[in-house]
């Protein structure tokens, strides 16, 4: 789906397969930035990767245009393709540095971060060349740029991208959607990033890898207040979960009181998700 005049976005469904047989359906947003060469941005998981090589084809263009792929961060299923692509096009890998480590080195992802079945549909790992920071910039000719915005939370490493031409900012998983999983690891960090992505002067279209939809015009900025507002409830969620339970309370004990009342699945408290509730436990109330 071609959403701005150089970037064309993907919307890749999976699974989390859980011990038991349980199923947690998932999706995962790839774009593919046009200029003179190509650009990936997250590559999702490596069953889903050759549906990315298919966009690719259907702009008449080759697998060899693809120059460049940028990780927002280092989750695996926003890097799981990396391989896929590496064997198919050799491309440049670009990311943080401080997610770096954890593209390169898959046991220290599924050590760190477990999540079922990880191993099964993540494809590398990959060599990062690129090491971009805030302000850094991926130009691919034919006047098409992406410049690189420090938006931590999600992870410490996580970007979010900008491509001034298109007025298009890709915000990664950084931005929480409202009713889905809760998966962030700082939560002031969280806070600050997404007052980084309201004063982006020139943007309009905003996507989330987070969300089906793409959000212009003055719904960008109301979409990242809803963010905002989900971090701030659940964090309400936790302190009053804290005031029933007493101090001894887990992160577990925290994300289960919390989903019940979010309506979100219990079996959907993976380690990745316990850290949210873990970083709230771990600050003052939000004011």
């Amino acid at each position: 789906m071609r959403v701005t005049p150089h970037v064309h976005c993907l919307w890749l469904e999976f699974e989390i397969a859980l011990p038991g047989g349980r199923r947690i359906p998932r999706f995962v947003t790839s774009y593919v930035i046009e200029g003179e060469r190509l650009a990936v941005v997250d590559t999702s998981v490596a069953p889903a990767a050759p549906r990315i090589l298919a966009c690719i084809e259907s702009l008449g263009r080759k697998a060899g245009d693809l120059a460049h792929v940028i990780n927002t961060h280092c989750h695996f299923d926003h890097i799981g393709g990396n391989g896929v692509l590496a064997e198919r096009a050799e491309p440049r890998f670009h990311a943080h540095p401080l997610d770096r480590p954890w593209i390169e080195d898959l046991g220290l992802q599924e050590k760190g971060r477990p999540v079922p079945g990880m191993r099964g549909i993540c494809s590398g790992p990959v060599k990062v060349e690129g090491a971009l920071e805030e302000g850094g910039e991926v130009d691919l000719g034919g006047g098409v740029r992406v410049q690189a915005l420090h938006t931590p939370g999600h992870s410490p490493g996580s970007l979010s991208l900008f491509v001034p031409g298109d007025g298009a900012l890709i915000c990664g998983d950084v931005l929480p959607e409202p009713g889905t999983l809760p998966i962030y690891e700082d939560v002031h960090a969280t806070l600050a990033s997404l007052e980084k992505l309201r004063a982006v002067a020139g943007a309009e279209a905003l996507l989330s890898a987070m969300s089906r939809k793409v959000w212009r015009g003055k719904e960008a900025g109301e979409h990242i207040d809803a963010g905002e507002g989900y971090v701030r409830r659940i964090d309400r969620l936790v302190r009053r979960a804290r005031e029933e339970k007493g101090p001894g309370l887990t992160p577990e004990e925290a994300g289960r009181s919390a989903f019940a009342a979010l309506g979100l699945p219990p079996e959907a408290m993976i380690g990745i998700v316990a850290r949210t509730f873990a970083a709230h436990l771990a600050v003052e109330p939000l004011g």
